[in-house]
């Protein structure tokens, strides 16, 4: 079985509060560059988060966390695993047979990290269509600029990442 992957958990930021009592207490809407910058969604969230205290994105992801499902075969299941780096997860049997589901919760930097690991070259088939999975679901809701990485299509119909600047 290949493995399957999808964001189902996904920060939310009561804006409305944040924003009034923050422009309150700093002078400034931590939201004024996200805003002329024309950001939306998540993207607007880590800009704004970032703003709080003038550090681009360093405390943004780790204050923020993102949630995982993925399924996977129970033999591929422990290399999953190895990749999260010691995020949270509840791990469940399914009714198929020698297929396994885990919810992993973990920072932004934490999924950085375990993606950008997980799309290596050298990890097996299987990891590296999860962590695929994983970047596709994190590029799909606008994400795709937090891993520093070049895709590289594979004949497997996977891919790997490398540490290469975008050009």
């Amino acid at each position: 079985m290949n493995p399957s992957a999808i964001l189902i958990l996904q920060p939310q930021l009561d804006q409305k509060v944040f924003l009034t009592l923050c422009t309150e207490i700093l002078g400034q809407s931590p939201a004024r560059k996200a805003d002329t910058q024309g950001l939306k969604g998540i993207p607007h969230l880590i800009s704004t988060l970032s703003e709080f205290n003038g550090n681009p994105e360093s405390d943004a992801y780790d204050l923020i966390s993102f949630g995982c499902l993925i399924a996977a075969d129970d033999r591929d299941m422990p290399a999953i695993l190895e990749v999260l780096s010691g995020m949270p997860f509840a791990l469940t049997e399914t009714v198929v047979r020698g297929v396994q589901a885990i919810i992993v919760n973990g920072s932004l930097r934490q999924w950085i990290f375990s993606v950008e690991k997980g799309c290596r070259k050298d990890q097996t088939t299987q990891v590296r269509a999860c962590y695929d999975r994983v970047y596709n679901s994190f590029c799909q809701n606008g994400l795709g600029q937090i891993f520093m990485s070049t895709k590289h299509d594979l004949p497997d119909h996977t891919f790997y990442l490398t540490n290469e600047k975008r050009k």
